[in-house]
């Protein structure tokens, strides 16, 4: 992680000189100045910009095999299953109920959905009546599909690849690694039965610890490793005290002047936008590498739509106090 040290008031009161000293920071919202920075941030951390110093590379080894489960005790109370057993399940999962009997026989050959799982116990929202089970009823996962990660604060997967594997005969079966080969990305992706080589892969779901399950399609046949490279998605900045993190130190150009621009927006100075906008735009693009004319006109796109928007409501703002 690269620097980041200047806090978001130090930008504030840069740019306070730029404006004679007028306050961005009105009553205890701390605005326009807060939004005006969490705009900035924002607008720097989305896509179609990715930044080495704000990715975090994960990798996970896929199973061919279902994984399983056997509960010691189940019980269902308000509409809510809790199993404890020993598991590798994870919130998002999709299990079948074995043989159940008795006041949960209703859920014997159910699929149903982890809402959260540790590795002594999992929940499910059920319809049913409140009943107990202590007959060790196994549960398995339907898919081989899905993989979670730790990996906080996601966004977006910027690129990832397989591992290609080879089988060799024998007793135990090993693989010789082959090639890395990339994964296309899907934002979503179906169920699959057939096995094979995985050729895609999506994010599926985020549980509320910092996990996150990502989806490969086919289903594996063989145990390959999956590198994802992700980029991460912007804090809310919620105190002017805060730091630009993680925005580098070495980029306090780029956000110091597209929040003097949306500041210069705010006390009604066109000359003084257009020029910080224009230093704002030639900044960011400066500083992004192998972006596609494609690309850059997103970006371009997507500020001046911003910048457009908020023009508009200090005119409206304006029209309205003067009537």
């Amino acid at each position: 992680m690269a620097l980041a040290s200047r806090k978001v008031i130090d930008t504030i009161n840069w740019a306070k000189r730029q404006m004679e000293n007028k306050n961005p920071v009105i009553g205890n919202s701390l605005d326009p100045a807060l939004t005006a920075a969490n705009h900035v941030m924002q607008t720097i951390l989305a896509p179609p910009f990715d930044w080495w110093w704000n990715n975090e590379e994960v990798v996970f080894t896929c199973n061919p095999t279902a994984n399983t489960a056997t509960a010691s005790t189940s019980t269902v109370t308000s509409g809510v299953l809790t199993v404890t057993a020993a598991n590798t399940f994870a919130a998002g999962n999709m299990v079948l109920a074995g043989a159940y009997t008795g006041s949960l026989a209703y859920l014997a050959g159910q699929i149903i959905e982890i809402v959260t799982a540790t590795s002594s116990q999992f929940t499910a929202n059920v319809q049913g009546a409140n009943g107990t089970d202590t007959t060790h009823t196994v549960f398995t996962n339907v898919t081989t599909q899905d993989y979670t990660v730790p990996l906080a604060n996601f966004s977006h997967i910027e690129h990832a690849s397989v591992f290609d594997l080879q089988t060799n005969p024998g007793t135990p079966v090993t693989y010789t690694p082959v090639k890395w080969r990339e994964l296309t990305v899907k934002n979503n992706l179906s169920l699959e039965s057939s096995q094979n080589r995985p050729m895609f892969i999506g994010p599926h779901v985020e549980d509320v610890n910092g996990n996150m399950t990502f989806r490969v399609f086919p289903s594996p046949d063989k145990p390959y490793p999956i590198e994802i490279h992700a980029q991460l998605a912007p804090p809310i900045i919620t105190s002017i005290n805060q730091t630009w993190a993680p925005i580098p130190d070495f980029m306090s150009k780029i956000y110091d002047m597209g929040f003097l621009a949306l500041m210069y927006l705010f006390t009604d100075n066109p000359q003084g936008w257009q020029l910080a906008n224009v230093q704002f735009k030639a900044a960011i693009l400066g500083r992004a590498e192998a972006l596609t004319e494609e690309e850059r006109n997103i970006f371009l796109n997507n500020w001046e739509n911003l910048t457009q928007v908020d023009a508009m409501k200090k005119q409206q703002g304006i029209a309205a106090r003067g009537q």
